[in-house]
């Protein structure tokens, strides 16, 4: 039944693509329109697939400029979402964004039942197109147990013929793909294959991969009819008809694995040339807005036109090539040109052990002016749990120019060769025409009704005061943001945009008097994330015949975590940091700095004061809103240049926020250009920073003073936390070597060399893998797996 509606779905497409009327656009300036504006893609690095209760979903999100081919630094606001099987929504998060990529973590309820789930991530900016760019993962939780689904006892087969570029002619040479797969949607590899015509000659065999993927090539004669059967290893056998097979047209077959050109055979036959002498044809070799025109000449006697393409006139990456009949778009195939920027050449090495710790050195191959951003699963050797199909380069490269399921798309981009280049081309010849239809291409521009979101919006009202001496209010600074005066309109209200707050962060704000004077009223606020929720079903990209039922029954050890131990944990920390902030001129005797109201009077900004303090170069640039704070002595080769810095325990990346920080408002400052105490982060020095408790004397604008209204923001960005292993009662359990966790690294920070240094817990395991994921400023892909053994 399947085969049946197959061919009526290939009969019913190619009547579409003949029929299609010519349109005075060409096709170059279609596609240049339609691409015109940016598109990004996102690839999201999770630590682990299979995740147990107790644990964390910790992630790195990676986010793309397909036309640019450059980390996508506009958008701040990524949209991440958990759904059951069912589809429904059980966690929803909006996470912040620097400079192309985001991190956080998804603590794991009780509720959730064991089974599958699917994290789905996306941006404002992709509501814009009718394709669906968000990207989604799945994974599997386990609630104590889980069990093995129910399978059906007779497996059921799928074998599809897809012919190259989409048509079979008659009386010339066709090359056709087939993929065999089973009900659960996965491929069946087999080893002998034949194609027969309706006398029972077999007319050739074939074979596929281990994927059930493969192709041939055969001429069929008008007026036969052709049939492919193929044999099991259990000696079952499999028959399927060819698609209907046209008397007219062109067929196309592409040979991709020349080292520096690709092959475009053209074959059609003598009908075709009679009726369309005067036709005109030509290839589009198109990526994203970019296109290349190639014009064909068909003679009258000429059944076959090779076309050789160098590969340098092709796009780096994905290629989409489609012969056109005029404006009309007759073929199409993708092909993938080697591309450049993949980086597999990152290693992992032990640098050393402290106590019980060990330190671990990252070196990536640095190329001048580009800064690298990349993310380290750490896991036993032999873990079960990290069974993800995609990595960076599979999510970037292939995954936005395919439609349908493709199965293990990471295979074709790990440890690449000849074979897997050959592989990947077999893919593309049966994925079919690019996921983006010519129809809409020329008929349907985006319009940007959607915009980059960057932060939240924030409106407010006055509220309970007939005071009309009352025309601005004052925002106090909150983690993200600069403290700010702002105008009232004639109603008491206000609107801020881009505003940086984390969910249930408090907003404050007091009104101001004409006088200066700070008082508290009543206040109506409101948070607005500006976002467009969709359906997991409407953008999930699983077809339906694909069943991912449960394959492995695992059951969580009834003493795997030691619950008392991460009890006592999480109080012991709570103490240990009430003190710091308490007695922080305790710490580390003479390097802290209690700030003075004479501080404050010589200094308005926290920026200012740390530059009068020495240990480090701070250069300030008022015009332009930047701080870049260089060691004057850095302690590894392996550091940054600039020191970690830190606001009551919360780092700060972009120092510009410095300016807007009041030293009135920090009451002890802690600089170290020795960078104890800071972590590897911290190698080149470290400044914490603390908050004022007590406000000095007539200062009205300190947000001590009890004269403002105040606010729990009710939509935010979720807080950033620092990563944490659960309590294991031990790490030489069977178990924990299968689904445990050792360490996840979500930025490392490299130095002009490209090396860096992080640290891992010591569980005493001797080998450890590693799965590595990154991007460079330049648009280069970073993805390896590595096990390292550990002396």
């Amino acid at each position: 039944m399947k085969q049946s509606l197959y061919i009526i779905f290939l009969f019913l497409f190619s009547i579409t693509i003949s029929g299609q009327e010519t349109t005075t656009t060409s096709p170059e300036d279609a596609n240049a329109k339609y691409f015109e504006v940016p598109r990004e893609t996102l690839y999201f690095h999770l630590n682990k697939s299979t995740y147990l209760l107790g644990e964390e979903i910790w992630f790195k999100g990676y986010a793309y400029d397909r036309k640019n081919q450059l980390p996508s630094e506009v958008t701040t606001n990524f949209n991440v979402e958990l759904f059951d099987h069912k589809g429904n929504e059980v966690f929803s998060g909006l996470y912040l964004g620097y400079q192309g990529s985001t991190q956080g973590n998804i603590k794991i309820d009780s509720t959730w039942a064991s089974g599958d789930y699917y994290v789905r991530t996306s941006t404002n900016w992709m509501n814009n197109f009718i394709e669906d760019d968000s990207y989604t993962q799945k994974i599997r939780i386990v609630n104590q147990s889980i069990q093995k689904s129910k399978t059906e006892e007779k497996v059921q087969y799928d074998f599809q013929l897809l012919p190259e570029g989409g048509h079979i002619v008659y009386d010339t040479d066709n090359t056709v793909g087939f993929k065999l797969i089973n009900n659960r949607g996965y491929g069946v590899p087999f080893d002998k294959g034949t194609v027969i015509d309706d006398q029972g000659q077999a007319i050739t065999t074939f074979k596929s991969n281990q994927f059930g993927i493969g192709k041939f090539s055969f001429a069929p004669q008008q007026g036969k009819q052709y049939t492919a059967t193929l044999q099991l290893s259990n000696q079952q056998e499999i028959i399927a008809s060819f698609p209907k097979i046209q008397n007219k047209g062109i067929a196309i077959s592409i040979n991709n694995l020349f080292e520096d050109k690709v092959i475009v055979e053209l074959n059609t036959n003598a009908i075709t040339l009679n009726e369309h002498k005067d036709a005109i044809y030509y290839l589009l070799v198109h990526q994203n807005d970019a296109s290349k025109k190639i014009a064909i000449n068909l003679s009258a006697d000429q059944t076959k036109k090779i076309v050789p393409i160098k590969r340098e006139e092709l796009f780096d990456g994905m290629n989409t090539i489609t012969l056109f009949q005029e404006n009309t778009p007759v073929l199409e195939r993708l092909l993938f040109n080697p591309y450049d920027k993949t980086n597999t050449d990152v290693r992992i090495t032990h640098l050393n052990s402290i106590n019980d710790s060990l330190i671990l050195n990252v070196a990536v191959p640095k190329k001048e002016k580009v800064q690298y951003d990349i993310s380290v699963s750490v896991l036993p050797e032999e873990t079960k749990s990290y069974e993800h199909q995609d990595n960076i380069h599979s999510g970037m490269l292939l995954n936005p120019y395919v439609q349908g399921f493709i199965e293990n798309p990471k295979y074709y981009f790990t440890n690449t060769n000849r074979r897997k280049a050959y592989d990947l081309d077999l893919l593309l010849i049966t994925q079919g025409w690019s996921r983006y239809k010519w129809n809409t291409i020329f008929n349907q521009q985006p319009k940007v009704l959607y915009d980059f979101n960057n932060g939240l919006t924030i409106k407010g009202k006055l509220q309970n005061t007939r005071d009309k001496d009352i025309t601005q209010v004052y925002l106090y600074p909150t983690n993200k943001n600069t403290s700010r005066f702002i105008d009232l309109d004639d109603t008491n209200a206000f609107t801020i945009k881009n505003y940086y707050v984390e969910k249930n962060e408090p907003i404050r704000v007091s009104a101001i008097k004409s006088n200066g004077k700070l008082i508290k009223t009543g206040l109506y606020l409101q948070t607005q994330e500006d976002r467009f929720k969709k359906s997991f079903t409407a953008s999930n990209q699983l077809p339906d015949y694909v069943n991912t039922g449960i394959t492995t029954e695992i059951k969580v050890p009834e003493y795997f975590y030691d619950d008392a131990e991460l009890l006592d944990e999480v109080v012991i920390t709570g103490k240990v940091k009430k003190e710091k902030n308490e007695k922080i001129t305790n710490f580390l005797p003479g390097k802290s700095k209690t700030v003075t109201e004479r501080d404050a009077l010589l200094s308005t900004n926290i920026a200012d004061f740390i530059a009068r303090q020495g240990g480090f170069r701070v250069n300030i640039n008022t015009l332009a809103q930047t701080v870049t704070i260089i060691s004057n002595a850095r302690t590894s080769i392996s550091a940054s240049q600039s020191p970690a810095v830190f606001l009551d325990n919360t780092p700060i990346l972009d120092f510009s926020i410095l300016l807007s920080i009041r030293t009135a408002d920090i009451e002890n400052v802690y600089i170290d250009n020795s960078g104890f105490g800071g972590g590897i982060r911290g190698g080149s020095g470290i400044i914490r920073m603390y908050s004022r408790k007590t406000p000095f004397k007539n200062d009205e604008l300190s947000s001590v003073n009890a004269k403002f209204s105040e606010y729990n923001a009710k939509n935010g960005f979720q807080s950033i936390k620092e990563f944490y292993n659960p309590a294991y009662t031990s790490f030489a359990t069977p178990f924990f070597r299968d689904y445990g966790t050792i360490h996840w690294q979500p930025y490392v920070n490299l130095n002009e060399s490209g090396t860096g240094t992080f640290k891992i817990p010591d569980t005493e395991t001797k080998n450890i893998k590693l799965f590595i994921e990154g991007m460079g400023s330049d648009g280069s892909l970073i993805s390896k797996v590595q096990v390292l053994e550990l002396n």
